[in-house]
C-alpha cells in the first residue's frame, strides 16, 4: 500500500518514527485512524449507541466532582467505555470508575495487520503556527514535503475465525464487505469539510481553496488524514457531535451537546474541533494522504 502526502505531514513522535535517519509512519498511527473512524460511523449510524453515549455525557456534566483529576478521568472513561463498544461489541459497563465487562481480543483493531510506513521524499525542519480562535507560533518540526510517499503493508486477516464472535460491533458487516476504504474516506472529507468551515470563518482562504484541490483529487481513491489533535474524548466522536451541534438546530439534546462541548472547551478538554484552532505550515493544512 502506497499513500501520497497532498499537503506537508508534520512527522510527531506519535505520528512518526526514526530509524538510523530514516523517517517512518507508524502502523500503529493508522490503527488509532481506524478507530476514530469507526467510532464515527457507529455514532451516526447507530442510534442507541448515540443515545447511551449522549445520557453518559449529560450524567456526567451534572454531578458535582470533588476534583478536576476526577471529573477528567471520569469523561476518559466515557470516551474508553465508546471506544470499547464500537470496536469489542457486547456490553461494557463503567464500574466503580473502571471500564469493564468487554473482550480485548475481540477488538477490531485486532483483525488489521499494518506494517510502519517507510518514508520517500523530502523532509525539512519547517514553521508551524496554530490558527482559528487562538493564534501562535507552535515551534520548528519535522516535516515530510508534498508528494512525499509512505510505502507499508495493510491488510485485514482473521475474518473467518471473527465470525464466532456473538455480539459483533455494529460496524463489523461493512468491514467484511469490504468497505474500510470508503468509511475512511466518509471520515476524512467530513473531517475536510470542518476544516475548510473553520479556515473560511477566520479569513483563511488560501488554506480553503488548498483543501478544495486537496478534495478535488480524491475521486475512487481512499482519502486520509493524520495529523490531528484530539482531546479526552475520542476525536471521532467529536466529529459526530459537531455535526450534530451545527446541524441540529431546536432538538434539546443538540443544545446540551452544545453545552457540553462549550464546557470541555472552556476546560481544556476538547480537541482541535470544538476548540476551533488548527496547525498551519506555510500556510497549508497539514496531513493529508491519498491512496495511489
Amino acid at each position: 500500500m502506497e499513500l501520497k502526502a497532498l499537503s506537508p505531514v508534520l512527522l510527531t513522535g506519535a505520528l512518526s518514527k526514526r530509524v538510523k535517519g530514516e523517517f517512518y509512519l507508524k502502523g500503529e498511527t493508522l490503527k488509532e485512524l481506524l478507530k476514530e473512524t469507526f467510532i464515527y460511523h457507529s455514532l451516526k449510524g447507530d442510534k442507541e449507541l448515540f443515545d447511551e453515549f449522549y445520557k453518559k455525557l449529560v450524567e456526567w456534566k451534572s454531578f458535582e466532582f470533588e476534583t478536576e483529576q476526577e471529573e477528567k478521568r471520569e469523561l476518559a472513561n466515557i470516551g474508553l467505555w465508546l471506544e470499547k463498544k464500537v470496536l469489542c461489541g457486547g456490553e461494557p459497563e463503567i464500574v466503580n470508575g473502571k471500564v469493564v465487562n468487554y473482550e480485548e481480543e475481540k477488538n477490531l483493531l485486532n483483525l488489521f495487520k499494518i506494517s510502519d510506513f517507510s518514508l520517500q521524499g523530502e523532509v525539512k525542519k519547517l514553521k508551524v503556527k496554530l490558527v482559528g480562535r487562538i493564534k501562535r507560533f507552535v515551534g520548528v518540526r519535522f516535516t515530510a514535503l508534498e508528494g512525499s510517499t509512505f510505502s507499508g503493508e495493510f491488510e485485514i486477516e482473521g475474518l473467518e475465525e471473527y465470525e464466532r464472535h456473538a455480539q459483533k460491533p455494529f460496524i463489523y458487516p461493512q468491514i467484511k464487505e469490504g468497505k474500510v476504504g470508503q468509511l475512511l474516506t466518509k471520515f476524512a472529507l467530513k473531517v475536510l469539510e470542518t476544516d475548510k468551515e473553520l479556515f473560511a470563518d477566520f479569513g483563511y482562504s488560501s488554506a480553503v481553496k488548498y483543501l478544495e484541490e486537496i478534495e478535488a483529487q480524491t475521486l475512487d481513491q481512499n482519502l486520509f488524514r493524520v495529523n490531528y489533535k484530539g482531546g479526552i474524548l475520542p476525536y471521532g466522536a467529536e466529529l459526530f457531535c459537531y455535526e450534530l451541534v451545527e446541524t441540529g438546530k431546536g432538538r434539546k439534546e443538540y443544545h446540551h451537546l452544545s453545552e457540553i462541548f462549550t464546557y470541555l472547551t472552556q476546560k481544556g478538554l476538547s480537541g482541535e474541533i470544538f476548540s476551533q484552532t488548527r496547525e498551519l505550515v506555510a500556510g497549508k493544512p497539514i496531513g493529508w494522504l491519498l491512496q495511489i
